[in-house]
């Protein structure tokens, strides 16, 4: 965790959370980028508020690394959590077995390894969205009526973890019509409108205090939107209506709105050497998941979605708690104008990670007692293989790695956790030539998503269009050996 260097987003992150400590939820502060920030980011400014309290004049001057790098250590109590919800999942529909699997899928995987130590609200997001479903399934499959109230709390929590938690108001409200209906259930309008009124209750006291009741109230004629879709609403019958939302929580609709329109401080997409502006790719995370899922997990998770159709009892609850959300999701994600990476995919891995968990339970009695250790080993190669630098991982398939980037970048493989380390790289090797501004011969080391050109598009065109790199170094910067320039 203290090996990687500060990703690019999370000084971002911490900061918006160092302004909430400050009582200042507002999104509009001279020279962050708090578009897409959250108020959990919170729980990361904790260490450094705790160390201001003891040393009342204290002062850095490193930028925010250190207290970047000591708010990991919260992120890894929240993943900690995460694996608990996956256990008790598992456990809810299978037993105790399938629990600790899908515990262990969770707690190896090298995508998850890699958010779980990050100052981001990727594994925050992640873990709102497990205890969503998890509370969901024991309040309607398990007839709890108390985790009605913990799946309304863990709702109106997961939408000041992370923007795309939003989708969970759709995605939940198609579970229940779809088990109620698959049970034969119906639904009475005089027992639904005091749960319903209770849930709308939870949902706006919890998000309003997270965004510290930043202009609660304000109707939209008064807001200053940036976005074309935002703004046509302040034109409409309801916009002198008071929002009983906070500000700070509209604005960040809009503010993401903005990006997908202009584009602005976005990179492009990227996916199979093809570059797309304002538009994204039907495909873009099937290709995520098969190039960054390890090839184990993605047996087994394949094999417990043929289970899950075949096995009536497997398919009651597996259908409508973790494959449906999950299918959902990725459809959502898949026509986005932006497409970022796997950390989308973060909550579609961790419920299939519960079925895989469910699926190997139920085979595993049937098979010789060895197979244990094997399956262990055959999980545990992807951690070893992809140590330390986590984030950059890809599949076991994918090899070389020097040609990941021919199937994705971004994220995926550079987020900047290695910006220092090549630094060291190149004094070690005078020879190296970092990022040239002019066609030159020799050894040229080039940023990956440089490469590729979701950034700076045209800058290495020439490089990508002619040659092919000689290594990856640390997994983010690729090593090319040019002995003559294009004609």
């Amino acid at each position: 965790m203290q090996f990687d260097d500060a990703t690019y987003d999370e000084q971002d992150h911490l900061n918006y959370g160092i302004h909430l400590l400050k009582g200042n939820s507002s999104r509009q502060q001279p020279g962050a980028d708090f578009n897409t920030t959250m108020p959990v980011s919170v729980l990361n400014a904790l260490p450094r508020a705790a160390e201001q309290l003891v040393y009342p004049s204290l002062e850095k001057k490193d930028g925010g690394e250190s207290d970047t790098k000591q708010g990991r250590y919260i992120t890894i109590l929240a993943t900690l959590l995460l694996l608990a919800y996956l256990y008790c999942f598992g456990k809810s529909i299978a037993g105790h077995l399938a629990g600790c699997w899908a515990m262990l899928l969770g707690a190896i995987d090298p995508n998850i390894l890699a958010h779980s130590r990050l100052v981001t609200t990727d594994l925050y997001g992640t873990l709102a969205w497990i205890a969503t479903l998890f509370h969901l399934h024991q309040w309607l499959h398990k007839k709890e009526n108390i985790h009605f109230y913990y799946w309304c709390i863990a709702l109106a929590i997961s939408q000041c973890c992370k923007i795309n938690n939003i989708l969970l108001y759709p995605i939940c409200l198609l579970t229940i019509l779809g088990y109620q209906l698959y049970n034969g259930s119906r639904f009475s309008l005089n027992k639904i409108w005091l749960p319903l009124f209770s849930c709308v209750l939870i949902q706006l006291f919890i998000i309003n205090a997270a965004f510290l009741f930043y202009h609660t109230g304000m109707p939209l004629d008064h807001y200053t939107f940036r976005s074309n879709f935002f703004r046509g609403w302040k034109h409409q019958w309801f916009s002198v209506i008071p929002v009983p939302l906070p500000q700070s929580f509209i604005d960040t609709f809009d503010l993401t709105q903005y990006e997908r329109e202009s584009f602005t401080g976005t990179a492009q997409n990227y996916l199979m050497g093809e570059l797309r502006n304002h538009r994204g790719f039907w495909n873009y995370y099937f290709y995520c998941w098969i190039v960054k899922t390890p090839l184990f997990t993605g047996a087994v998770v394949f094999a417990s979605a043929i289970a899950s159709l075949v096995n009536k009892q497997f398919r009651r609850q597996s259908f409508y708690f973790l494959i449906i959300p999950s299918v959902i999701l990725i459809l959502l994600l898949s026509s986005s104008s932006v497409q970022s990476g796997y950390r989308y995919l973060l909550p579609v891995l961790c419920l299939t990670l519960v079925a895989a968990g469910i699926f190997i339970q139920k085979t595993i009695s049937r098979l010789p007692r060895y197979t244990v250790v094997l399956i262990c080993l055959g999980l545990g190669m992807a951690v070893l293989i992809s140590f330390p630098n986590y984030i950059s991982y890809t599949s076991e398939w994918q090899w070389p790695r020097k040609n990941a980037f021919r199937y994705l970048s971004d994220s995926n493989l550079n987020w900047g956790q290695r910006h220092k380390k090549i630094q060291q790289i190149l004094k070690q090797n005078p020879d190296y030539q970092f990022e040239p501004a002019t066609l030159v011969t020799g050894k040229i080391v080039v940023d990956i998503n440089k490469l590729t050109g979701i950034i700076e598009t045209e800058n290495f065109a020439w490089l990508r269009d002619n040659y092919s790199p000689l290594a990856v170094i640390e997994g983010c910067y690729l090593l090319y050996d040019v002995t003559e320039l294009p004609r």
